[in-house]
């Protein structure tokens, strides 16, 4: 608490400022200043079992989640899906035979020839 600014502030309520943070750091009661005695049972809360209406709202919770889920398999179905059907028509448009071999073979002279 030291990094409180009070410069703006007229002196007396700086004087209050700094008398309440000096208390609050001597009253302040460290974690280690009161013993913990073993010899006495500690005493636990009694463990709940979970009612019909927790494990409703828990099914609830796992259907909702599944539902997410779908939704989103099914999102990645139908982009997939897309991209085959543009590839697909990508390759339907060429519709003759690309065949450079029978122009490389007219155009080459003696083929048949040895060297």
């Amino acid at each position: 608490m030291s990094n409180i600014n009070t410069e703006g502030l007229p002196p007396e309520m700086q004087a209050r400022i700094a008398e309440i943070i000096e208390k609050a750091k001597a009253n302040a009661i460290t974690p280690t200043s009161a013993p913990v005695r073993n010899d006495i049972p500690q005493l636990q809360a009694p463990v709940r079992t979970p009612s019909l209406m927790d494990h409703t709202i828990a099914l609830r919770q796992e259907v909702d989640q599944m539902r997410q889920q779908v939704a989103a398999m099914g999102q990645v179905v139908e982009a997939v899906g897309q991209a085959v059907g543009s590839l697909y028509a990508m390759f339907q448009q060429q519709t003759e035979v690309t065949d450079y071999s029978r122009a490389y073979e007219a155009e080459a002279p003696g083929l048949t020839d040895d060297y």
